[in-house]
C-alpha cells in the first residue's frame, strides 16, 4: 500500500498525518494496529447487546484513532455516534438510531481496511 494514495482515495491529507506522525513507518504501525485493535469488534458486540456505555466507549476510543491517524470520515462517523449517547441516558437512547450511525462507522471502516490491501 503506498501511503499518499491510500490517503487520497480517503480524501483525506497525507501531509497532515505525516506532520504528526514524522515517519512513514509510523503511520503503517498506527495503521496496522488500528486494524488489529478490538475497539470495532467490541463496537459491534455492544450494539447487538445494546449496551450503551461499551458503545460508547468503543466509538470514542475509534474516533480517537481515526483522528490522530487523519482518517476525516471514519473520525466524522465516529464522533456522530459518540456525540449522539454523549449527554443522554441508556433510557433515552433510540436503538434505531444508534444501529444507523453504527452502519456508517462499519462502513467507513471498511472503507480503510479494503484501501489498506
Amino acid at each position: 500500500m503506498e501511503l499518499k494514495t491510500f490517503y487520497e482515495n480517503l480524501g483525506a491529507d497525507y501531509n497532515i498525518v505525516l506532520r504528526r506522525l514524522l515517519r512513514e513507518s509510523l503511520i503503517y504501525k498506527y495503521l496496522n494496529m488500528l486494524i488489529k485493535d478490538p475497539s470495532f469488534e467490541t463496537l459491534q458486540n455492544a450494539v447487538e447487546s445494546e449496551d450503551f456505555e461499551e458503545i460508547f466507549r468503543a466509538a470514542h476510543t475509534i474516533k480517537g484513532m481515526a483522528l490522530n491517524l487523519e482518517l476525516p470520515p471514519l473520525a466524522a462517523a465516529a464522533s456522530d455516534l459518540t456525540e449522539y449517547l454523549r449527554y443522554i441516558t441508556s433510557g433515552e437512547a433510540d436503538i434505531s438510531v444508534v444501529k444507523e450511525k453504527y452502519e456508517k462507522i462499519r462502513n467507513e471502516y471498511e472503507t480503510v481496511l479494503k484501501l489498506m490491501e
